[in-house]
């Protein structure tokens, strides 16, 4: 008898501020929540995606994998920061095999960093709307030594790196199978972590621009630390709606909430208004899809939407994906679900060498 071969690989996203791994059993284009959880990461273990700590973060990961009971070794993990660029260029229509040997010259004038000290990878996206004799292609560039400080850290923690993703992606893969009934608006997907804000919008399920903001939701968590004199844990579980509701409700938390938030929410609405500015396409924003640990501040979404004047909504990355009742606590999933968003994404991807 023939067993089938889980195809399924462990999402396992390391954020600036918590570690999270999911785990997705597969059957066709069905997927069912096998295991989920995060584990929390001292300040500044990791900046702007750069490794500060890797003892730290190997212990989280051991630790979180011991706690779940995680099996599964196989992962797909992924990297943000100011070690990724992702640029969308226009170039004169051509073939795969064509581009594939200028893609590197033509990478020069976009890549702020020496071309032999990045790995590079493009998508062809299809013919350029304004021009027909062209083409727009996604260009992706990422540092050799993030990759390969990522690649140790998580071969230290016992793991198997099949896949190296960038965040923003996984963000995309996860809203596409989740939202397959918005993809054809143009949506601003918008990553809310510690300290980095990224920010994709898709038209038509396309990538069409990139972003990162390098601050994120700690700077709320430090304003709620000194205007309430709370301990980091205790401004942090007050922040993601955790902490007593009498205080989250009170007009000092909030008033502290919305100022601390109002720099951050004012870059994505510079952002967005770039976007809009830049002739990258006809049409405007016409919803944004918070994520991330920021997305669960109290009023954070009516603080954009109503600085961007764009309706506003949480991701839910388990919406299309089965969730057994009596393995998780639903409320507990419902409360924490935007956190993974991108860990959700990674454990989308398949296993192309089991086949």
């Amino acid at each position: 008898m023939l067993f089938r071969k889980d195809k399924t690989l462990l999402g396992l996203n390391i954020g600036s501020g918590y570690v999270k791994m999911v785990e997705l059993k597969g059957s066709g284009s069905v997927f069912t929540l096998n295991n989920f959880g995060m584990a929390a990461l001292p300040p500044d273990a990791i900046v702007d995606g750069t490794i500060m700590d890797t003892a730290a973060i190997v212990s989280a990961l051991v630790n979180l994998a011991a706690n779940l009971k995680v099996k599964k070794k196989r992962i797909c993990t992924s990297i943000s920061g100011h070690s990724v660029i992702v640029k969308k260029i226009t170039l004169p229509l051509m073939d795969e095999n064509t581009i594939e040997e200028t893609i590197h010259q033509e990478a020069t004038q976009h890549i702020p960093y020496d071309i032999n000290d990045v790995n590079l990878d493009f998508q062809i996206l299809g013919t350029n709307r304004i021009n027909p004799e062209n083409m727009d292609v996604i260009l992706v560039a990422v540092k050799k030594d993030t990759i390969n400080d990522y690649l140790l850290l998580v071969e230290e923690a016992g793991f198997v790196p099949v896949v190296v993703d960038v965040d923003t992606f996984a963000l995309e893969n996860s809203y596409e199978y989740n939202y397959e009934g918005d993809t054809s608006k143009i949506v601003a997907l918008i990553d809310i972590g510690a300290n980095l804000t990224c920010i994709s919008i898709l038209d038509d399920g396309v990538t069409c621009f990139s972003r990162n903001i390098t601050s994120g939701s700690r700077l709320i968590t430090e304003q709620l630390q000194k205007r309430l004199s709370l301990n980091y844990e205790n401004a942090e579980l007050l922040k993601m709606g955790c902490g007593d509701s009498s205080k989250t409700d009170g007009p000092t938390a909030l008033g502290a909430i919305n100022e601390a938030a109002f720099s951050l929410v004012n870059e994505i609405g510079k952002a967005i208004d770039f976007f809009h500015n830049s002739a990258m396409t006809e049409g405007r924003v016409e919803k944004i899809i918070l994520s991330g640990g920021g997305a669960k501040t109290p009023g954070i979404v009516n603080l954009i939407s109503k600085n961007t004047g764009i309706e506003t909504e949480i991701i839910n990355p388990f919406k299309n994906i089965i969730i057994p009742e009596k393995q998780f606590d639903l409320e507990y999933i419902k409360t924490i679900a935007p956190i993974a968003a991108v860990a959700t994404g990674l454990a989308l991807r398949k296993d192309e060498a089991l086949r």
